[in-house]
């Protein structure tokens, strides 16, 4: 059974007993690109497909380590910066210390020079008290100050 279109449609069938037909010749539709041609394309675009499809196969879980190592590196830039800014307080504390240190000695060499001219007993040992509050005072300060070393070390 030939049966010919508009369009040169060649139509046979397949076996006298079926009713399925194979296409003999080249169907064209209406936009002009012939069936070979569309098939084609479909064969590179399944093609193409199946790349992609092998690519997410390769790459497996890769962005979302890459997105997990980003934000590890945030975080520990954020830890460094903490760190930083926990050095800056320490120093901060630490020079202030120092500086007690340095009046508290003034202080002592005043108090000492004021005991030598002492009226009564009261006095003398009320210097002598303030002499050993400063002396204290530079101790804890000199602690307070390796302690700071040792912090900032540490961070």
């Amino acid at each position: 059974m030939a049966t010919k279109n508009a369009k040169q449609t060649i139509v046979t069938p397949i076996d006298e007993r079926e009713t399925f037909v194979s296409v003999a010749k080249v169907i064209s539709d209406a936009d002009g690109v012939s069936m070979e041609e569309k098939l084609r394309t479909i064969f590179k675009i399944q093609q193409a497909d199946t790349q992609i499809d092998h690519i997410h196969l390769l790459r497996g879980e890769l962005p979302l380590e890459v997105q997990d190592l980003e934000d590890e590196v945030e975080g520990l830039k954020t830890r460094i910066s903490n760190f930083q800014e926990e050095v800056k307080q320490i120093e901060a504390k630490r020079a202030h210390d120092r500086a007690t240190v340095e009046a508290s000695v003034a202080l002592v060499e005043k108090y000492k020079a004021q005991s030598e001219n002492v009226r009564n007993n009261r006095e003398y040992e009320s210097i002598q008290k303030e002499i050993e509050y400063q002396e204290l005072d530079q101790q804890a300060c000199a602690k307070r100050i390796a302690e700071g070393a040792l912090l900032i070390e540490e961070k």
